[in-house]
């Protein structure tokens, strides 16, 4: 029996529907999969780790009809693997969502023809649930930061702070970090300080742990 679709995508029909969802974590990979259940009920899924597997899951029979893919994954080469994907398979709307939310990085992203949304990874489940729906209509959306721990307004974290949160509660080092985002471990250490004082926190596990709801 399929399952109830969620109220804000009533009208995409699931019937049939593959979904590709890419992400080098198995603990998201499987959020992923209930969180895209419970929009659109009952689909097939194909899963990737890394961009070689993300290239390999797009040329399977019966193809996907949507990918959700993380920006981040190894083999990604910094999200460029998104050009050669959107050569390859002009038809295969792709929904990124990121920990990555730099506006350079954003403006690449949806450049790219097949980028339907760019979601962050705190992002509510609403705000993914309209990116997945846009990528079935074939619409764009413009790019909306709404994060799902920004509880009280005098919380502030600039765009860059939560990337380095982001990937902190990934359990990355300060060394892989850096490496990631392409800045020195020194600008992470500042970032982690900024990070401690404006969530008056005093280590990496008390930040990276946090309760959204006591932000």
């Amino acid at each position: 029996m399929s399952r109830e679709t969620h109220p804000c995508c009533e009208a995409v029909s699931a019937e049939e529907l593959t979904v590709l969802i890419a992400d080098d974590h198995a603990l998201v990979r499987d959020g992923m999969r209930g969180l895209v259940s419970d929009v659109l009920g009952e689909v097939r899924f194909l899963e990737a780790g890394d961009g070689e597997a993300l290239m390999r899951a797009a040329r399977a029979q019966p193809p996907a009809q949507l990918a959700l893919v993380d920006l981040n994954m190894p083999g990604m080469e910094r999200g460029f693997r998104l050009a050669e994907l959107a050569q390859q398979h002009p038809g295969l709307p792709v929904v990124v969502i990121s920990a990555l939310t730099s506006p350079d990085v954003v403006r690449r992203t949806l450049d790219i023809a097949s980028v339907y949304a760019f979601v962050p990874k705190s992002a509510p489940s609403d705000q993914i649930c309209a990116a997945i729906e846009a990528a079935l209509r074939g619409e764009k959306l413009p790019f909306s930061y709404r994060a799902a721990d920004a509880k009280r307004p005098e919380v502030v974290l600039t765009p860059r702070m939560e990337e380095v949160r982001q990937l902190l509660r990934q359990g990355m080092s300060n060394k892989l970090i850096a490496r990631t985002l392409g800045i020195s471990e020194g600008t992470v250490k500042n970032h982690m300080s900024e990070i401690f004082k404006a969530l008056q926190v005093s280590n990496r596990t008390q930040a990276a742990q946090l309760d959204p709801d006591r932000l």
